[in-house]
């Protein structure tokens, strides 16, 4: 199938499929993006792509079929003729046949065949652009046609420039005739002033007559006073609504007001004029309405809805638009609500908010009770649709704060607005106010000078062993490619602060870490929930969301699990999930960086894998030198938010490319026995400290005049920092296998009953049974944190460790033989604690 060459040009294509309506109703064509398989809006442009690709979408995501989205910036406007061709007569209804007839263009049946679609270059003339009775339709922008290529007889390749066809359609079968009026049927109106009345009279079309009939000026168009008394009167009833009130103080001030207007005229005691008002109110078919022919208009500062003759108010306000922000799901308008005394109330409102009145009306009443809605629900979708015309500047919107690729450029996008890598404003994007949650004045500070990164490189490796504080300065510079690393799937780790109290930790976090971000907010550990810690994570992706106060042992089981869960599923890259009262799902892109101080490590070793984690000392405090260097940093927390925004810079001048290629030579750098997980953590922390090394020659400076220990040094530091904080000194970490066994050896096991030490202390034989039991008591009894097993499970990976010998084998301990597990001793000696086996002589617990 083939269409206009200017149609398949544009990228205004979309894909659609039925969806069956919830009520039973008939089906829906919805609009689909070919590129993500989600939604499509026709108000977001973001959401069509070119032809090729709907094409291929079809297959790949099983839609129906193509659609054409028409655009404000395209001339295009499409005629919709439905129900208008028989299949088995092969013929046109009568509408059809003359619209087909008026001008060649190119015409299409639509997917169900009945139905017809035709395309013009112009504008649609008038207001009003759909006929129910007709069938007839005609669209310029935010609306779709489902696309067949099933050409009518006649159609032409090009599409045709109108020659006043667009204009014939409409009046002919758009324009909705005027209705007759029901006598029974009571009128209301938008109640003009005497003042406004006479004005609007007198500056209208016919004003020229209705001037001549006010001033008395009957003589040469009537052929008596009391026709043009009727003229006056029928055209009073129009502007006043037909309030025979106003109609009649009106008249009385006309020049055609005399005696006989209250003279008892009628047998009913009518008088004259009360007979005339009547009876011009009875001929008169419309009323003045401000909005002409539309269904919402504003008039005085407020909104009112026209329905046949009636008219009612809907608010008592009007909208001012301040800015619409469209994102991939949803659009966010912000605007300020004017009431008719003058107030002004600026509100932001989401799609949802005009779901139903209710809850338009909590959306109105968050601030203040001024602003009133007065209307329905069917009323609201007018409205809505009426404020959506209105002139919105319109902005694309984004979810999290942080780094993303807009128009071919890096940009950093905050709740301000966005900046590229030359701090010039990009003003087409912003972050959503419904998101906001972690918050950053980063680019309020001002960029860092050759001297000044000179002066905080010396003292951002000084203030503690240099293994923490190398540690910690490539987190920090790690946390501005994090966006540009996760592109390439790369994931990133979290930086866990762990020690006694008193040892600095949470100082260094609040003093050192966070001032880089321009952040001050620290959340305890023990307060967050799984909503709050969703929240936080959704709205960056590069200001570190931080927590304090991280002691396993201390919180209740449910935070704990929704920390460890968080823990993991932040690192892995996974969303969270939360349900809403309504039953609906909601989920979070968990983006932001995680930075936790605390006294106790996550017990888990999945857990801690996941985590560049340093042990802080009370005796780091001991050396007058780190004292001194970190009371320094503290004085320079404008200079360390100046260092965090250089490094913002730099990372919106790095492409993912060069910062992938950063990762991957990093990669090589640490030692192979290392675990895999292990060795990606540290290889992006050396990514960040290769960002260090870009911003230092951007300044003009080598690595070495600003920073005290080279780049090498710098990557050793990080692997011992992780061997030895991490790994207890070892190459990995302890499995809950390992960790098991150490707690068995320190139980004070009966070497004579339990367990033996044979051939040669080379091999360990365990009755596992009864000391699995005694194993889960001691826990409870002695209160033992950490990661646990059933047996079953502790058994089944047992047997699939290297400790492995033989189960279930006979053994003597002590005077008898035993059925018992034997486990290779001097290996798991090597890598773990477990010294008590060879106590011989039982001390009592």
């Amino acid at each position: 199938m083939t269409y206009p060459k200017e149609l398949m040009e544009r990228k205004q294509w979309v894909n659609w499929r039925l969806i069956p309506d919830k009520n039973g109703g008939k089906d829906k064509k919805m609009p689909f993006n070919p590129v993500s398989g989600k939604g499509a809006a026709s108000n977001n442009p973001a959401t069509w792509t070119d032809y090729a690709t709907a094409v291929d979408a079809v297959e790949r995501y099983g839609f129906t079929g193509v659609g054409f989205m028409f655009s404000k910036d395209d001339d295009f406007v499409g005629v919709d003729i439905d129900h208008c061709y028989d299949p088995e007569t092969k013929t046109f209804n009568d509408a059809a046949k003359a619209i087909i007839a008026r001008q060649p263009t190119y015409m299409e049946f639509s997917p169900s065949g009945t139905g017809v679609h035709l395309f013009y270059k112009g504008k649609i003339p008038g207001t009003g652009n759909k006929n129910t009775k007709t069938g007839v339709e005609m669209y310029e922008h935010t609306r779709y046609f489902t696309m067949t290529g099933n050409r009518l007889d006649g159609a032409t390749d090009i599409i045709a420039v109108d020659n006043g066809t667009l204009k014939w359609i409409h009046e002919t079968y758009i324009r909705p005739p005027k209705r007759k009026k029901k006598k029974s049927q009571k009128n209301t109106s938008v109640q003009l002033t005497d003042d406004d009345l006479l004005e609007l009279a007198k500056n209208a079309e016919n004003g020229e007559a209705f001037t001549k009939l006010w001033e008395g000026e009957w003589q040469e168009n009537y052929a008596s006073q009391s026709e043009a008394d009727m003229a006056l009167c029928c055209k009073l009833a129009f502007w006043s609504g037909k309030n025979k009130e106003q109609m009649d103080r009106l008249f009385r001030q006309s020049g055609l007001f005399r005696e006989k207007w209250d003279t008892r005229h009628h047998a009913s005691g009518a008088t004259y004029g009360e007979e005339t008002l009547s009876k011009a109110c009875d001929i008169t078919e419309d009323i003045y309405a401000p909005g002409g022919d539309a269904a919402v208009f504003e008039y005085k500062g407020q909104y009112y809805r026209k329905r046949n003759d009636n008219i009612y108010l809907l608010t008592n306000f009007v909208f001012m638009p301040v800015e619409m922000i469209v994102a991939d799901e949803e659009t966010q308008l912000t605007a300020d609500l004017v009431t008719v005394r003058g107030e002004t109330y600026r509100l932001t409102f989401m799609t949802t908010d005009f779901a139903n009145q209710q809850k338009f009306k909590n959306a109105l009443n968050k601030r203040t009770i001024a602003l009133s809605y007065t209307g329905s629900d069917g009323d609201l979708e007018l409205l809505k649709a009426y404020i959506s015309e209105l002139d919105w500047h319109v902005k694309k919107g984004v979810k999290a704060m942080g780094i993303y690729e807009h128009e071919k450029k890096m940009i950093f996008v905050s709740m301000d607005g966005a900046v590229d890598a030359n701090g010039t404003d990009v003003d087409n994007i912003i972050q959503l106010e419904k998101y906001r949650s972690i918050d950053s004045s980063i680019l309020s500070a001002k960029p860092l000078t050759a001297t000044q990164l000179q002066k905080l490189g010396e003292r951002l490796m000084s203030y503690n062993e240099p293994a923490k504080t190398t540690s910690i300065l490539a987190w920090i510079c790690g946390c501005f490619i994090k966006e540009h690393l996760r592109k390439k799937n790369v994931k990133f780790p979290h930086l866990m602060l762990i020690g006694e109290a008193g040892s600095g930790k949470s100082n260094t976090l609040e003093r050192v870490i966070m001032p880089v971000f321009s952040r001050a907010k620290i959340i305890a550990a023990g307060q967050t929930t799984a909503f709050t810690l969703m929240k936080d994570a959704a709205s960056s992706n590069v200001i570190p969301m931080a927590l304090d106060e991280f002691k396993p042992s201390k919180i209740d089981k449910y935070r704990l699990d929704a920390l460890l869960n968080h823990f993991r599923n932040s690192y892995d890259g996974q969303e969270g999930i939360r349900g809403r009262a309504d039953q609906s799902i909601v989920s979070y892109e968990l983006l932001a960086p995680l930075v936790v101080a605390g006294e106790e490590s996550a017990d888990e070793a999945a857990i801690r894998e996941r985590s560049i984690e340093l042990l802080f000392s009370k005796k780091d405090l001991k050396p007058v030198g780190y004292r001194t260097t970190f009371q320094e940093l503290c004085r320079c927390a404008d200079m360390l938010g100046s260092f965090g925004h250089s490094l913002l810079n730099i990372a919106l001048k790095t492409t993912v490319n060069e910062c992938y290629s950063w990762y991957e030579e990093a990669l090589g750098c640490f030692s192979k026995e290392l675990p895999s997980r292990i060795v990606n953590n540290l290889a992006c922390m050396v990514t960040g400290l290769r960002l260090l090394e870009k911003l230092c020659k951007s300044l003009g400076l080598t690595w070495h005049e600003a920073l005290p220990h080279n780049l090498e040094r710098c990557t050793k530091y990080i692997e011992f920092a992780a061997k030895e904080y991490l790994l207890d000194g070892g190459l990995s970490n302890k499995s809950v296998v390992e960790q098991t066994l150490e707690i068995m050896s320190r139980m004070g096991l009966d070497p004579k009953s339990e367990y033996t030490l044979c051939d040669g202390n080379t091999v360990l034989a365990l009755r596992l049974n009864p000391v699995y039991d005694k194993y889960t008591k001691y826990r409870k009894d002695y209160a033992v944190v950490g990661e646990t097993l059933t047996y079953a499970q502790f058994k089944k990976q047992l047997a699939h460790s290297d400790y492995f010998l033989e189960s279930n084998v006979q053994k003597r301990i002590g005077s008898e033989n035993r059925r018992v597990w034997t486990l290779n001793y001097e290996l798991l000696k090597a890598r773990c604690d477990v010294s008590g086996f060879e106590i011989t002589e039982i001390e009592p617990l």
